[in-house]
């Protein structure tokens, strides 16, 4: 019950994170909430950030595929290796769901370097 409460509110503090362009993208990529659901979509269920809950990490169906902004990828628009930040480039969707680290997103076809714990 603490774990399922803890992921709960894991996943709105997430949300409230998250930029209108990062919301809308989810749309095809639901957050799974149960170990079980995650298992039977294909995911992995792990430990994503650095708190001790875990949730699903699931494979995207559009990796690799060009694009400028998050809402455009089930998972984030990553931008080309060795933007700049600000720098108006090209991305690719990734490869997960994953958004936790330091990841160098599209956003409205600029780069912007983005640290989730």
């Amino acid at each position: 019950m603490l774990k399922s409460l803890a992921t709960a509110l894991l996943l709105v503090l997430l949300a409230a994170c998250s930029t209108p362009a990062e919301q809308s993208s989810t749309l095809s990529m639901q957050p799974v909430a149960s170990e079980a659901e995650c298992l039977q979509r294909g995911g992995q269920w792990t430990q994503l950030g650095r708190a001790p809950v875990k949730q699903c990490l699931l494979r995207t169906t559009d990796a690799g595929k060009a694009c400028t902004d998050g809402a455009q990828c089930e998972g984030l628009c990553l931008a080309s290796e060795g933007s700049e930040d600000g720098a108006t480039v090209s991305g690719t969707c990734s490869a997960d769901t994953n958004r936790f680290g330091c990841q160098q997103r599209m956003t409205d076809g600029a780069a912007v370097t983005l640290c989730v714990d």
